[in-house]
């Protein structure tokens, strides 16, 4: 799966066409998604969302909105930071995975 992600987004291209420094930026977005909640960041952040590995749109967590328990505010494990997150935590680790083959 992680692969089918990596070709259907064209991740390997993608990353390939980044400078150094937001490879570097990009690493650390995969680790903590907030990490591109910088001026800096916001371009990649931006890239990120049109390809649509990750978003910075998220619901509010109020636990009266919710049926069962609102998602957590951060799980840096499942790729959710505060403002932003990953789609899903195959979509980090297809990013990853496209940084690993730099």
């Amino acid at each position: 799966m992680v692969k089918t992600l990596i070709i259907g987004k064209g991740l390997s291209s993608f990353v390939r066409s980044l400078g150094r420094e937001v490879r570097e930026l990009l690493w650390r977005a995969v680790e903590d998604p907030d990490s591109l909640l910088s001026p800096e960041g916001v371009p990649l952040l931006e890239r990120l969302i049109d390809i649509n590995v990750l978003i910075d749109s998220i619901t509010y967590r109020d636990p009266p909105l919710w049926i069962d328990q609102p998602p957590p505010e951060r799980d840096l494990e499942l790729g959710i930071g505060k403002h932003a997150a990953w789609h899903t935590p195959l979509h980090r680790e297809a990013v990853r995975r496209a940084l690993q083959g730099m």
